[in-house]
């Protein structure tokens, strides 16, 4: 067995990875929690009209956090910006970019546009391109891109569309250096016998010429029917890729008609990106709220969590009301409204069902590394990675052990322990961890670090009794 490289990222337990063996042990998922003074950020202005969504990103940059989010109904669609020093109380600065009945005094910065996730690009060395967006135009659904030298003033490419594949839901992952070349997931329209949703890969050298998307996640025999994949931000953490699909719960009647249905969000993760591992049988990792909560029905996640502190922030759009809701519903075909209008091409009576939908931005917040725990009851328990070179001095594990405790002997490549009774790093001359922390250093008897073991192959082995492991370091 080729020995892994673990030295510079935490050692997550999201898949088999790292480890070998276990016993006694169980890989448990853990929910954010949703933040007491939800919604952060509510539609109040009529540019934005009756829904906000967290379609798009938010970023800790220039010593503020920054959100870029879409708005519906006061325009066909609208893309805008807001502004916070502490990730929960948002401003929504007048821009005085683009004229909404009469009146630049808003928070629009592009129109016309939907589902724009943005990153800053440093390494591109022209400044006027240092964010980047991509997005569907509304009139249009092609993919398009757009330039920004502060990510407020926004030029759409000339060349625009850069992709013709209809398609109108689109996540960039950013540039990925294990490619190098940009990535960005994108949901296909395809499959459009049976409209099953699902969601592709594609990549590109300069941001403006993409491949066609490849199909990287589908529903399959394990989900049930009427199964589809709607939105999946997909992000890097600790040297794996993370995606957080929102799972369309359609339901499938004969004769098939898209109903409206709910939305909740997975996990699933990936260590190269392509071939998706889906995480802890499938179960919620952000679930919808309960009747009359602002994310009942449906719920989108941001581009990707914030590490803030000691914890993940996971911002998000959430719905009161299923999606998919259509005049297939209300049992007639769709009418013009009393003006004569027809707005979505829907009658009055949906119109006022869309007007309550009422969309607005959430907040769950999560500990650092903890998508996943290795858990132990009182029977101990015990796991052991796959060999790695020892670079560093110091093991560090984020665990929790209260009533319980986890100790760690390290092994040769072989799996025999390492040292004598004087000389050990057996169980036994382990200092037992019983508390809770992120970081907390493992000693041994005879030595506070790994320092004589660099350089050689090793592996670790963790016991634990009523205690939970969510990751370990090498730090050094």
């Amino acid at each position: 067995m080729a020995a892994l490289k673990v030295s510079g990222n935490r050692q997550l337990f999201i898949d088999d990875h790292i480890i070998d063996e276990t016993r006694h042990l169980q890989r448990t998922l853990h929910q954010p929690t949703k933040f007491v003074g939800n919604p952060v950020v509510m539609p109040f202005s009529p540019c934005e009209g009756h829904t906000v969504n967290c379609y798009g990103t938010v970023m800790y940059d220039q010593g503020i956090y920054r959100m870029w989010y879409q708005g519906f109904g006061g325009t066909p669609y609208s893309v805008h910006y807001a502004t916070s020093k502490d990730g929960i109380y948002w401003e929504k600065p007048n821009l005085g970019l683009i004229e909404h009945n009469g009146d630049k005094n808003n928070n629009l910065f592009l129109y016309d546009m939907a589902t724009p996730t943005i990153i800053k690009d440093p390494r591109d060395d022209k400044p006027d391109r240092l964010y980047k967006a991509i997005f569907y135009e509304v009139l249009q659904p092609h993919t398009s891109v757009a330039f920004s030298p502060d990510g407020i003033h926004w030029t759409k490419y000339e060349g625009n569309p850069v992709k013709k594949d209809p398609t109108d839901l689109h996540n960039l992952l950013g540039w990925d250096e294990n490619y190098d070349k940009y990535v960005a997931y994108i949901r296909p329209d395809v499959n459009r016998t049976d409209r099953t949703r699902t969601i592709g890969r594609s990549v590109s050298d300069d941001f403006i010429n993409w491949t066609k998307p490849e199909i990287v996640l589908q529903p399959d025999e394990k989900d049930a029917p009427g199964t589809e994949f709607y939105w999946c931000p997909i992000f890097k953490y600790q040297g794996a890729y993370f995606g957080m699909p929102s799972i369309y719960h359609t339901y499938v009647e004969e004769p098939k008609i898209r109903m409206g249905a709910p939305l909740d969000i997975q996990l699933i993760t990936s260590r190269d990106g392509i071939n998706w591992d889906r995480t802890a049988e499938r179960k919620p990792f952000i679930p919808r709220g309960g009747p009359g909560t602002v994310d009942s029905g449906e719920i989108y996640a941001a581009k990707e969590p914030l590490v803030v502190g000691d914890e993940l922030w996971f911002y998000y759009g959430g719905f009161i009301v299923d999606h998919g809701i259509t005049h297939d519903q209300l049992g007639r075909p769709a009418q013009p409204l009393e003006d004569g209008s027809s707005r979505h091409g829907y009658g009055q009576e949906m119109e006022q069902l869309l007007a309550q939908r009422g969309g607005t931005i959430n907040l769950a917040k999560l500990r650092l590394d903890g998508f996943v725990s290795m858990d132990a009851t009182e029977e101990e328990g015990y796991l052991v990675t796959k060999p790695f070179i020892c670079e560093n001095e110091d093991l560090l594990i984020n665990a929790y052990a209260r009533g319980g405790q986890i100790t760690v002997a390290v092994l040769d490549e072989a799996g025999y322990h390492i040292g004598d009774y004087y000389t050990g790093f057996r169980k036994i001359d382990c200092s037992p961890f019983d508390s809770d922390s992120l970081r907390h250093k493992v000693t041994w008897r005879h030595y506070v670090s790994l320092a004589t073991l660099k350089g050689k192959t090793i592996r670790l082995k963790f016991y634990l009794r009523n205690a939970k492991l969510y990751s370990f370091a090498l730090e050094g």
